[in-house]
C-alpha cells in the first residue's frame, strides 16, 4: 500500500467529480466510527489532537486522514478505482525490468471474489488514504506523482535515449494548481 502519497488521487477524484471545491471544509474529529469499527487520523492517534475545520490544501499539507475518508465516501469506490487507474495504478508501467507486476486496485468485485466478503464503507476509507488492499510499486508511485503535478501520464524507461511519450490526463489547470499548493 502506498499510503498518504495516494491522497492527491483522492483529491482529484473529489474535485473533478464535483464533490469538493477549494473551499470545502471538513471537521477533523480525530476519528470516525462506523458500527464497531474505528477509523482514526494519525495526528489524533499519535498526539491526541485534532486540526479543526480544514480545507483541501491544509488536508494535503497535513496528510489529514479524516478529510480524505470523507472525500472518499463522497466520491465512492467506483470513482476512486477509476481515478486510480487513470493515474496508471493497477497496470504495468512497461519499464525494462523483468517480473514487473501490475499491482492491485481493489474494487467491489475483486473483494467479493478474493475474500467472499462484500465491500463496505471502511474499505472505501482505506482506499481513499492509500491503504487496505491497494498495492503499487515504487515506480508506479513515481509515475503517478509525475501525473499529479504535471497532468500527464508518461511512459517510464531505464534508458536515456528512449522516447518519452505522455498522454494528457485532462486535469483542470486550477485543480493541478490547487493540489500542488497543498503538496508544497
Amino acid at each position: 500500500p502506498p499510503g498518504s502519497v495516494f491522497k492527491p488521487v483522492t483529491a482529484y477524484a473529489g474535485l473533478d467529480e464535483g464533490k469538493i471545491t477549494r473551499d470545502t471544509q471538513y471537521e477533523d474529529t480525530g476519528e470516525i466510527k462506523v458500527g464497531e469499527y474505528r477509523y482514526g487520523n494519525w495526528y489524533f492517534d499519535q498526539y491526541g489532537r485534532t486540526e479543526g475545520s480544514i480545507n483541501l490544501t491544509k488536508a494535503l499539507a497535513r496528510s489529514n486522514d479524516i478529510y480524505f475518508y470523507k472525500v472518499g465516501e463522497e466520491v465512492g469506490v467506483e470513482k476512486l478505482v477509476s481515478w486510480s487507474r487513470k493515474f496508471g495504478l493497477g497496470e504495468k508501467t512497461g519499464i525494462e525490468l523483468p517480473g514487473e507486476r501490475a499491482g492491485l486496485v481493489p474494487d467491489r468485485l475483486w473483494k467479493e471474489r478474493a475474500t467472499g466478503e462484500k465491500w463496505f464503507l471502511g474499505n472505501t476509507y482505506h482506499l481513499a488514504i492509500g491503504q487496505g488492499d491497494l498495492l503499487v510499486s515504487p515506480i508506479q508511485v513515481a509515475r503517478m506523482t509525475l501525473g499529479i503535478i504535471s497532468g500527464r501520464l508518461c511512459n517510464i524507461s531505464l534508458f536515456l535515449d528512449s522516447p518519452v511519450e505522455c498522454k494528457d490526463l485532462g486535469l483542470k489547470t486550477e485543480n493541478i494548481s490547487l493540489v500542488r499548493e497543498g503538496m508544497k
